[in-house]
């Protein structure tokens, strides 16, 4: 009498017929694995050993310093680091091996730079219109950073600036011009509005500091605005030329990380990399 093998017995036996199939092929593996019979599996046996098979990781900091050296101490014949000076970060990958022997590109170090506290809170302001109070207040946070000056381009004590942007005065000056003819009429109105101080008015400021750690100290300049069009006077810092700044800093960061490497065995590439 014949029996029918029900589903679960045909897909043991397939299971065991792949797994003897791979017997083989794994045995050539550089890493020892085994055939799991649940679906043919392949399990690493790795985890028994005492060490890994070989060196892989992901190190990420960011500290230029740190990262420098922790490439510099793992270099070797094909290790290359890719910068992305647009978003202030790199990678450098250890094994990314050659064309004729490629390499699994799975043991890398990656550098993201942090902005500083000054820098954070400059962006932060940027173009953002505030009150006498709170930029005054803002001002005098951040003082040790600052230089004020005045229009004609003469340094002005910071204090002395933020005393001029608490005590603004709003000026408003109203003309009317009436003509007469035999047959016709003209009248005009004209309105000016000014704001002034009562002790000196900065107009203009200078921000400096560290934009990202390790990188080096930049001056920035910042254009004062006065806006006279409410019941109170509303107050603007701008960066000039923010992007031109913002360009600057990117290629300072990358020349950083070139000049590191120069002289090592570590190539560097500008753009990114994936595996």
């Amino acid at each position: 009498m014949s029996q029918t093998l029900d589903a679960s017995a045909i897909n043991q036996i397939r299971d065991m017929s792949l797994a003897g199939e791979l017997i083989g092929d794994l045995s050539k593996a550089d890493c020892p694995v085994v055939a799991v019979p649940d679906g043919v599996k392949l399990q690493s046996l790795e985890y028994l050993r005492n060490g890994r098979f070989r060196f892989r990781g992901k190190m990420t900091t960011a500290s230029v310093p740190d990262f420098v050296r922790y490439c510099k101490e793992y270099e070797g014949a094909g290790v290359r680091c890719f910068i992305n000076a647009d978003d202030m970060a790199a990678i450098t990958v250890f094994n990314l091996g050659t064309l004729a022997e490629p390499g699994h590109a799975d043991n890398t170090a990656r550098l993201k730079l942090k902005k500083t506290a000054p820098f954070s809170s400059l962006l932060e302001i940027d173009g953002r219109k505030k009150g006498q109070k709170e930029l005054a207040e803002w001002l005098e946070d951040w003082n040790e950073y600052l230089l004020a000056f005045t229009a004609d381009g003469e340094v002005l004590d910071i204090k002395k600036a933020v005393a001029g942007v608490r005590q603004i005065t709003i000026e408003s000056m109203t003309s009317q011009d009436h003509e007469e003819n035999d047959f016709s009429g003209k009248r005009s109105l004209m309105q000016s509005v000014e704001a002034k101080s009562k002790v000196t008015m900065p107009a203009a400021f200078e921000f400096k500091c560290i934009p990202f750690e390790g990188l080096a100290e930049r001056r920035i300049r910042l254009r004062y605005s006065v806006l006279t069009g409410g019941d109170a006077p509303v107050l603007i810092l701008r960066i000039v030329q923010l992007e031109a700044v913002l360009e600057q800093i990117a290629s300072k960061f990358r020349d950083l990380l070139v000049a590191q490497f120069d002289g090592t065995s570590v190539e560097t590439f500008i753009g990114e990399f994936s595996a």
